[in-house]
């Protein structure tokens, strides 16, 4: 995704990665220029569960399950972090917005999200959505955008600890980030959401097995605008430019391929299957998307590293192999 914030308009020039080993034992940060694509490795020490989010002029280095802490830096300075903080024990944080000069912070393991004062790691409030717990003691809030009026859309995935992670239902809140409180709220099975970088009025929801609505958060109301049995995968990422998307997708056999969308009508083509994993599909303000590719079961010889596509032409920018990292990309964020 791509963020939609007060930095939208300053033109990115670096990537930042959080790559992490093909054992999940160890990640270690990595930075690259966006004209070049050379690669500054093995920057600093993070968790193996790692993920990356630029947000109100900061880099927030998220280290979730088991780990439950937030690092927060100025971007290009990592000799160490402005502030450090851990969150409750088993919070697993997912997700990380700056919104009304505090970071609110998704967590999977509990019932709210954390609010905080980011500059100094003081817990400043919380939301709660005990509401839309489905019985396991979280409703699983993970993906979260910031559109045009300020608010905070976040997709709780209500899946059932206690049945083997069942999808029982789903759904997307809206927050007013002033009052701190859940202002509106639509239902969705086990959804993510996504920047619509074309009208930030709008938020962009896929809903596993039903496919992509467009919510326009003025309006309050939703519409399906790409089924997925159309595509013949699930979606798994999607970043948006002017006239195009570009999004991840796995079939029910946990193949992969990146696929791209004309915005004009929604239509969807397939632009290839790769042989990798992929976790993360990431989006900059130049029209790139950064997609991370990692080795897979079924080609643990694949070539890890970041494949880069022109978001409007769906075109390949990558055409001689991936940007190489040292350990296998996961998520990428963008200064």
């Amino acid at each position: 995704d791509a963020d939609a914030d007060a930095d939208a308009d300053i033109p990115a020039t670096t990537a930042v990665m959080a790559t992490v080993s093909e054992d999940y034992a160890v990640g270690v940060l990595a930075t690259a220029s966006l004209d070049s694509w050379s690669v500054t490795d093995e920057i600093v020490d993070i968790s193996s569960d790692p993920v990356v989010v630029s947000s109100g002029g900061f880099l927030f280095q998220i280290n979730r399950l088991s780990y439950d802490t937030i690092r927060v830096y100025t971007p290009g300075d990592w000799s160490a972090p402005l502030t450090e903080f851990a969150l409750a024990d088993l919070a697993n944080p997912h997700d990380v917005e700056v919104c009304n000069d505090k970071a609110f912070i998704t967590q999977y393991g509990r019932n709210d999200i954390a609010i905080y004062d980011h500059t100094t790691g003081i817990l400043a409030g919380v939301v709660d959505l005990s509401a839309y717990d489905d019985g396991d003691g979280t409703p699983e809030a993970s993906h979260m955008v910031q559109a045009a009026n300020g608010k905070l859309y976040v997709a709780y995935q209500n899946l059932d600890r206690n049945d083997g992670w069942a999808s029982v239902g789903g759904g997307v809140v809206e927050i007013d980030c002033n009052s701190q409180a859940i202002s509106n709220q639509w239902d969705f099975a086990n959804p993510a959401v996504f920047d619509h970088a074309p009208d930030t009025s709008k938020v962009v929801v896929y809903e596993s097995g039903v496919g992509l609505h467009v919510l326009d958060t003025e309006a309050g109301t939703a519409s399906l605008v790409l089924d997925e049995a159309s595509v013949g995968a699930g979606i798994i990422g999607y970043t948006a430019h002017e006239t195009g998307a570009v999004v991840g997708i796995s079939d029910s056999s946990y193949n992969y391929g990146i696929g791209c969308i004309d915005l004009s009508d929604w239509s969807y083509s397939l632009a290839e299957m790769v042989n990798n994993y992929v976790p993360s599909v990431d989006g900059n303000n130049r029209g790139e998307a950064w997609i991370s590719a990692r080795s897979h079961w079924s080609n643990p010889a694949a070539e890890n590293g970041v494949i880069v596509y022109d978001v409007d032409s769906c075109s390949a920018l990558t055409t001689e192999g991936p940007v190489s990292t040292v350990l296998a990309p996961s998520s990428i964020a963008f200064y």
